[in-house]
């Protein structure tokens, strides 16, 4: 790959907020979402990387889909205007089932978007009602047929497990559903309850340990045979279709923030947009932003550390720190990773403890 950024903007609207999430959103209100859209459109266009050629482009939230025709394609028209996109490998929107619609997706594919990515969730309407989500199993599924009846070939597809009274038999029936609709890309997260969700203020429990693992490797074994790579810790893709985008992020490659709440790193600092949208659209976009760090090669030696342990190649030897072999030794004998002459990785077991791997690896002692 060329040197080149990628682009993430943020669209922080939700109609509703779900009952997992703690993100940083908006409620939709009359007008706003258009004054957003003005204002991200002027901080593109006043952007010090102005010029970039851009890698890929990713609209996440919240919800894009929320964004009228008319809108989306004004911050296209931003970002052509203000950077080269010629060569743009990847360009995803994210979406929810009950905000898309024929005329919207043939929009997203006319403006360059040549990758969706659909938050799904679940397909049983008891646990979609539990967790706030205002789409049905029928809902989603047509809206994924509406998606692929415009021309989309790349789509992404959500999915949650270990869900409040979710049984092994209902996370099969979930899986299966998702093989038969044959996406190209598969994201499968473990439901962690956040302190300041829904969930978490209802102090409704999470899943007990046992049963996460079971729920995960199930998920492993169920696509791998089904043909998707077990790529990254949460997720599964047919060949040729990994995440371009998140590509960026665990190679430490560069990204630009643009929207309320929205994280970039770019020239050896990362930061974020403030999360307030009424003062971002009160600004016209032009919010500083805000410094959380300047990366040196310590740093960019660790990050290459925890994020190369997310993926299936895992991280070259030498990043290995001095000291850990006994430990490296006892993770491979137990099945948590493998040791080549080059590189070192998690298996799917040692992806349930990257979190205690990684501290291990990275601790001074």
């Amino acid at each position: 790959m060329s040197k080149s950024v990628s682009v993430y903007l943020h669209i922080p609207f939700c109609r509703r907020k779900c009952n997992y999430c703690d993100f940083y959103s908006s409620p939709t209100c009359l007008g706003e979402v258009s004054s957003y859209a003005n204002a991200l459109c002027n901080q593109i266009r006043s952007s010090q990387a102005k010029g970039e050629t851009v890698h890929t482009v990713y609209f996440g939230g919240g919800t894009p889909s929320l964004l009228s025709e008319k809108d989306f394609s004004l911050i296209v028209a931003a970002l052509n205007e203000t950077f080269d996109l010629s060569s743009c490998a990847e360009f995803t929107v994210e979406c929810n089932p009950e905000s898309v619609s024929p005329s919207l997706a043939r929009t997203w594919l006319e403006q360059g978007v040549n990758r969706i990515s659909m938050g799904v969730q679940t397909f049983s309407d008891a646990h979609l009602r539990s967790l706030g989500r205002l789409h049905t199993k029928a809902r989603a599924e047509q809206a994924y047929r509406e998606l692929r009846s415009v021309g989309f070939d790349n789509i992404s597809l959500d999915l949650m497990a270990a869900l409040p009274q979710q049984t092994v038999p209902e996370l099969t029936d979930d899986l299966q559903r998702m093989i038969a609709l044959s996406p190209e890309h598969l994201s499968v997260y473990l439901l962690k309850i956040e302190p300041g969700s829904v969930f978490g203020l209802k102090a409704v429990p999470e899943a007990d340990e046992d049963l996460q693992r079971s729920m995960y490797l199930l998920t492993h074994d169920v696509l791998t045979r089904a043909g998707y790579e077990h790529y990254e810790i949460s997720n599964f893709a047919k060949p040729g279709f990994r995440a371009k985008h998140n590509g960026v992020y665990w190679a430490g490659g560069e990204y630009l923030a643009f929207g309320a709440g929205a994280f970039g790193f770019y020239r050896g600092v990362r930061y974020h947009v403030p999360a307030d949208t009424t003062a971002f659209c009160n600004k016209n976009g032009l919010l500083r932003p805000i410094v959380d760090e300047i990366v040196d090669a310590e740093e960019s030696r660790r990050e290459a550390v925890f994020l190369g342990l997310r993926l299936s190649e895992g991280i070259d030897r030498s990043l290995l720190p001095e000291g850990k072999k006994s430990f490296v030794e006892t993770l491979c004998q137990h099945g948590y990773a493998t040791l080549t002459d080059r590189r070192f990785a998690l298996t799917a077991e040692g992806f349930l403890i990257s979190d205690y791997v990684i501290r291990e690896l990275l601790s001074v002692r």
